[in-house]
C-alpha cells in the first residue's frame, strides 16, 4: 500500500486527520500543500474547501467516517485506484465476540463485542459505508445457536451479504501481535470457506 498524504492549511482539519489516521494500519505522511502539489503526491487527506487545489487524487476529511475502521477502508477504495475490493469479515461467537474486517485483503481491524446488536450494527456500518464488490461474513459454528443467531440478523439487515457458517476448529490460539483469543479466531474464520447460510 502507497503512502497516503496528508496537507492542509487547517490547523483544526490536520489535528482531526493525524489523530483519525493513528488510528489505522495505513502510513501516512505530512506535507504542505505547497510540497503535495509540486510532488503531484497521490492521494493526498486534505479538506473540502481545499480538494480543488491538487490535481491528483485528493480525498475530503469530511467525506470520511469518524470510525478508523471504517475510514480506513474508505481511503484504501479510493487509494487503490482500482476497482472496488472484496470485503471479508470474520466472527468468532461466544460470550465476548471477536470480528475482524479485511478489505482486498489489507486488515482494516479486530474489534470484540458483547452483544449481537452491537456487533450487528457494526457490520452494517462497515457494509453500508466502504465500497465493495462483495461483502462475506464468516461466522464460526463454536456456539450453534448463537451463530445462527448473528447470520439470521445479519441476512435480515443485510440481505446482499453472503454469509456462511464455518467450522471453527483449530482457530482459538496463543498469539504475539497483542490480540485476545476471539480476534485470532475472527481473524482465521474471515478466510476459510464456510457453508452458505440461508
Amino acid at each position: 500500500m502507497r503512502l497516503i498524504g496528508v496537507a492542509t492549511a487547517d490547523s483544526r482539519a490536520y489535528y482531526s486527520i493525524m489523530t483519525r489516521l493513528k488510528q489505522t494500519n495505513l502510513r501516512f505522511v505530512s506535507l504542505t500543500p505547497a510540497k503535495a502539489i509540486e510532488q503531484r503526491f497521490w492521494p493526498v487527506i486534505t479538506t473540502k474547501r481545499e480538494t480543488g487545489d491538487f490535481q491528483v487524487t485528493s480525498i475530503s476529511i469530511e467525506e470520511l467516517d469518524d470510525d478508523p475502521l471504517i475510514m480506513e477502508g474508505q481511503i484504501l477504495s479510493r487509494a487503490l485506484r482500482r476497482a472496488k475490493q472484496v470485503l471479508l469479515i470474520g466472527v468468532d461467537p461466544g460470550l465476548r465476540m471477536g470480528v475482524a474486517v479485511y478489505y482486498g485483503g489489507m486488515k482494516l481491524g479486530s474489534p470484540t463485542f458483547n452483544s449481537v446488536e452491537s456487533l450487528r450494527q457494526k457490520v452494517s456500518d462497515v457494509v453500508h459505508t466502504i465500497p465493495h464488490t462483495k461483502a462475506f461474513v464468516r461466522i464460526g459454528n463454536g456456539s450453534p445457536r448463537q451463530s445462527r443467531a448473528i447470520a439470521e440478523t445479519i441476512m435480515l439487515q443485510l440481505p446482499d451479504v453472503v454469509v456462511e457458517i464455518v467450522d471453527e476448529k483449530g482457530t482459538s490460539v496463543r498469539n504475539s501481535k497483542g490480540l485476545t483469543r476471539d480476534q485470532v479466531a475472527a481473524e482465521k474464520i474471515a478466510f476459510r470457506k464456510g457453508i452458505m447460510f440461508r
